[in-house]
């Protein structure tokens, strides 16, 4: 019976994300909505196989860095215990200009490794998205919160949301919220298909020599996917 296997999914989901809030809550604001909104959709892959995390991980590692967010070589774990352990010293965005000024302390910030054992892999990758997505919205000059909204994206499909893909469709738009409502089927039928002519444009600029049959082809599985229930 399929029933107690999804509630056994969303009792687990719940008690990651009821976890994980706690160690994260007090990097800055924008994390209440992130836990509320974005880490139930993104904990089935933070927990899930190696290999789908290092997927996702690899993918929101490469995006932050072509958009400047992350330098080279920086990794979201590394990022993001620097972030939780800083916060305990009161370092935190709201306490800087500018998410660069920020960004400079925590890669200064002198890591307890004693601290760093006790830190959760999971609590540290959701650490390190909470602080891109924060350097996104910043950098799009989106309302906070915005941006995080890409993760469930890759969480749900890396195959499809690749780097060169977000980045393209960053080019053509900066409603997240949007996209994300349109993969998951919550857009009314107008918004709906404003958000896909985006999506389209944004292919097109990305693979020129691709036909619009392909185009959709590739666009109707990608929304399929999220049809199909996260196994953890």
């Amino acid at each position: 019976m399929v029933f107690p296997l999804i509630a056994a999914v969303f009792s687990t989901v719940a008690s990651v994300v009821a976890t994980i809030t706690p160690v994260i809550a007090s990097i800055g604001p924008a994390v209440a909505t992130f836990c509320t909104t974005v880490l139930p959709k993104i904990v089935p892959v933070l927990i899930g196989s190696l290999e789908k995390l290092n997927t996702f991980v690899n993918v929101v590692q490469a995006v932050l860095q072509i958009m400047e967010i992350f330098r080279p070589g920086e990794q979201l774990k590394d990022i993001g215990d620097r972030a939780i352990q800083a916060s305990r010293q009161d370092i935190k965005p709201e306490n800087f200009d500018s998410f660069d000024a920020y960004m400079k302390e925590i890669r200064a910030f002198e890591l307890d490794p004693a601290q760093t054992d006790k830190i959760t892999d999971a609590d540290k990758y959701a650490a390190g998205l909470v602080v891109g997505a924060q350097g996104m919205d910043e950098k799009f000059n989106v309302r906070e919160g915005t941006m995080a909204n890409l993760w469930p994206l890759v969480a749900n499909n890396p195959e499809y949301f690749t780097s060169t893909r977000l980045t393209s469709l960053l080019n053509s738009t900066t409603d997240v919220i949007s996209l994300l409502k349109y993969f998951e089927g919550r857009l009314a039928p107008a918004a709906a298909a404003e958000t896909e002519g985006k999506i389209v444009a944004a292919e097109k600029a990305m693979a020129p020599e691709k036909t619009e049959e392909a185009i959709f082809a590739q666009l109707d599985a990608a929304v399929e996917q999220f049809k199909k229930p996260e196994a953890i």
